[in-house]
């Protein structure tokens, strides 16, 4: 499988940016601290029948900032999105986000509806959809992490962070191991700890917009996760678009952890979502045009 790496400049930072794979684009975008190269496995399993993209956000591992102090909002990822899909291809392309990236994802296609063909939002974690006793109990919960942080550190923050969340680093595929940690990590979970966690708690959907789109919004959880908070926002997200959710294998992190199995699954939902007259699968667009993709190392 070929792999072509790039850097496309936007406002206030330089993003790094992954393609494999033959067909019409599926743009990945994550949250936590994973970057371009976390979907690998995912993406080898899907590559005969997707364009894979995947991309550091701003501020995660090679996408530097500008200005390291700039605001971070979900809003301005969500323009970083757009003007990667516009490099790459004039054509709307399929997209999947997890956690942040969903809430990504999700404002991506409110406000540039004819770039997305479907999208899949697996455990977005949208507060503003929640009850009040709901948003009260993970207020309590993100208060704990902070003084988790102070008394012992970001990484046991981080790590009790996870586990609320429904990160199980158990349930996985049997030659699949959980990433180990490094500093990079490290430094990435940091980062969205004290700058990208603010930006999703801040973050309003727009709900009539996404009603508009119909069935391209793909409301997606766990199934290891389903009583953990991000599954919870799934569920009221399905709700309020008056469409049943899609059960995935493993837990908030499970296309990580149970690749082949989540690359089936998402496969089968986008096909059975998609304006079937306007997809090509097999050898359409197998090769982006334009842009700073290229053979060399991302930087």
């Amino acid at each position: 499988m070929t792999t072509t790496y790039g850097t496309l400049p936007v406002p206030g930072a330089k993003l790094c940016f992954k393609v494999r794979g033959e067909g019409p684009i599926l743009l990945i975008v994550q949250g936590g601290s994973g970057d371009a190269d976390t979907p690998d496995r995912l993406a080898a399993t899907l590559a005969s029948e997707f364009t894979i993209v995947s991309y550091d956000r701003r501020g995660i591992s090679r996408s530097a900032l500008s200005d390291p102090r700039q605001a971070i909002t979900v809003e301005q990822h969500a323009d970083d999105a757009y003007e990667l899909l516009a490099e790459l291809s004039g054509k709307p392309a399929f997209v999947f986000g997890s956690s942040l990236g969903a809430l990504i994802a999700l404002d991506l296609a409110t406000r540039w509806p004819g770039r997305v063909q479907a999208l899949l939002a697996h455990e977005p974690p949208a507060l503003d959809l929640l009850t009040q006793a709901e948003q009260e109990s993970f207020a309590a919960l993100r208060k704990g992490i902070s003084e988790i942080a102070l008394r012992e550190g970001t990484p046991a923050a981080a790590r009790q962070f996870l586990r609320e969340m429904g990160v199980d680093r158990e349930d996985h595929e049997d030659d699949i191991e959980p990433p180990p940690s490094s500093r990079e990590r490290s430094r990435n979970a940091d980062f969205v700890l004290t700058r990208e966690s603010r930006a999703a708690d801040r973050f309003r959907l727009n709900l009539g917009a996404l009603k508009a789109l119909g069935s391209k919004i793909i409301p997606a959880f766990g199934s290891s996760s389903r009583q953990c908070f991000p599954a919870r926002c799934a569920f009221a997200l399905s709700a309020a678009l008056g469409r049943e959710p899609c059960e995935f294998p493993g837990g908030h992190t499970g296309y990580v952890l149970r690749p082949r199995a989540f690359a089936d699954a998402l496969a089968t939902a986008l096909r059975a979502n998609a304006p079937c007259s306007s997809v090509h699968w097999i050898g359409a667009g197998a090769a982006p045009s334009g842009g700073s993709s290229g053979e060399q190392s991302a930087g």
